[in-house]
């Protein structure tokens, strides 16, 4: 952007600024020569900084207008571009922070312009103080982390809801969710991705609040229409989660953690490619966590045992990656049993 200069402008380099625009323009508008040193300062910038422009005139920019501790960066750009002409900050819009009259900083939206006067180049930047705009942005940042929040205890608190129905489903839920998690990190999931693994996972089985009690605690094995009917949980647990506009899938994670890869688990007979990684990463920690757990109708399984019977259906059943991973996890250590489930041990990627 070239500044404007009138027919009988004067020699004198700082006269292209006495037009209105420079004069009534929002922004502060700042002309500094070679040396660094300020050669024009318009009103606004007078505002801005709180100087009058005969404050300023002919002192350099790093002296009145930068914190001291970014002065040696201002200086070193200045003499690199005059040296060289590589242009890291010409023709850019950055955010800078300036110092003020009284010593004070803020933040501010800086682009800066090469012009050739004479024989040596004129910088002009355009300035603007953000202050407002950051503190908008923070204030926006902690709302969302804040609706978060609330939307994790909303998935708690449902969560011990299944606690006061049947605290074995409970218990369950936990322990697959802290495996789940465990998984989604050996996978280098981003961590957004591992929240939502991991409270998925935490109320996967809501759906079993809409099954009869006798049916989830009958001792001895269950009867085929009783597996028919504790396979809805799948539905009934969407149907609760679905209406909550979760940032995660937690709905889709809990109609989907039976389904598998190959086409033969329900509800709705997915296959690869179709079911979320999410619910694919529950679905093992799930059926692990299943068998290595006391039930009554059957003792509980070795976990060599749990793990041998996920690797046997690997590619069928259960997505190969995350069998690997979840077999790669137990061999650097990892163990159920040394969860306490007095806490919530899996560490959230945002804030509490």
């Amino acid at each position: 952007m070239e500044p404007f200069a009138p027919s009988n402008q004067k020699n004198d380099a700082s006269s292209v600024w006495q037009h209105p625009l420079a004069e009534f323009a929002p922004d502060g508008i700042i002309t500094m020569d070679a040396k660094g040193r300020i050669i024009a300062f318009n009103p606004a910038a007078e505002k801005m900084f709180g100087y009058r422009s005969d404050r300023v005139i002919g002192c350099r920019v790093s002296e009145k207008l930068i914190p001291a501790a970014l002065q040696t960066a201002h200086t070193n750009g200045l003499a690199n571009f005059l040296v060289t002409g590589q242009k890291k900050m010409i023709g850019r819009r950055v955010e800078v922070t300036a110092m003020r009259a009284d010593q004070s900083v803020f933040a501010a939206e800086l682009a800066v312009v090469s012009v050739n006067h004479r024989r040596e180049p004129l910088f002009i930047a355009y300035i603007r103080d953000i202050t407002g705009r950051k503190k908008l942005e923070k204030e926006r940042e902690q709302y969302a982390v804040n609706i978060k929040k609330t939307l994790m205890q909303t998935i708690l608190a449902a969560s011990r809801i299944i606690a006061i129905r049947d605290p074995y489903t409970a218990s369950h839920q936990r322990r697959v969710a802290h495996l789940a998690a465990a998984i989604a990190r050996e996978l280098n999931c981003a961590d957004e991705r591992i929240d939502g693994v991991y409270l998925g996972a935490l109320i996967h089985d809501i759906g079993k609040i809409a099954l009869p009690h006798d049916i989830l605690s009958r001792p001895g094995k269950l009867l085929d229409e009783d597996v028919s009917y504790l396979k809805i949980h799948c539905r009934k647990g969407y149907e609760i989660l679905a209406p909550v506009n979760f940032p995660w899938p937690v709905a889709e994670i809990a109609l989907q953690h039976h389904e598998h890869v190959d086409g033969t688990g329900y509800p709705l007979g997915l296959r690869d490619g179709e079911i979320l990684l999410e619910a694919c990463i529950v679905s093992v920690a799930d059926v692990v966590e299943s068998l290595t757990a006391h039930r009554p109708y059957r003792p509980a399984f070795s976990l060599e045992e749990a793990l041998a019977f996920i690797r046997k259906r690997s590619g069928d059943w259960y997505d190969r990656q995350t069998v690997e991973a979840c077999g790669a996890l137990f061999e650097k250590g990892y163990s159920i049993d040394a969860i306490d489930m007095d806490e919530l041990t899996f560490m959230s990627s945002f804030v509490w």
